[in-house]
């Protein structure tokens, strides 16, 4: 964001800031569970189209049918920017220093579950 600052590049635009290695959901999955210090290997990963259920007003955490990719190349180019961390160091900061130390509540798994009864 700091490289952002007072570059008449950046006025209006959008920018993704990632690493510069694309991922399948799958592959992020096993990320997390690597940087949440899992064995990647134990994940049972279900898929499912969440225009099968009817959620109400719950929110449940759909990953796409498809993939999609973000590029951060124009951030690279325009605003002279590079990654520092690659995903499992910065996913691995974000459970340390973020999800572990936070006060959050226990997570509700009810519509994992229901999904998964399915």
């Amino acid at each position: 964001m700091v490289a952002m600052l007072g570059n008449p590049k950046a006025i209006g635009q959008i920018y993704n800031i990632a690493g510069d290695r694309f991922i399948t959901f799958d592959g992020l999955a096993r990320a997390c569970a690597i940087a949440a210090n899992r064995d990647p290997d134990q994940l049972e990963l279900v898929h499912y189209n969440p225009k099968s259920f009817d959620f109400g007003k719950q929110k449940a955490f759909p990953l796409r049918m498809q993939h999609f990719f973000a590029s951060i190349t124009k951030a690279q180019t325009e605003l002279n920017w590079q990654p520092k961390y690659d995903l499992i160091k910065g996913l691995r900061d974000s459970f340390n220093q973020d999800y572990s130390l936070s006060n959050a509540p226990e997570p509700d798994f009810a519509l994992d579950n229901q999904i998964l009864q399915s």
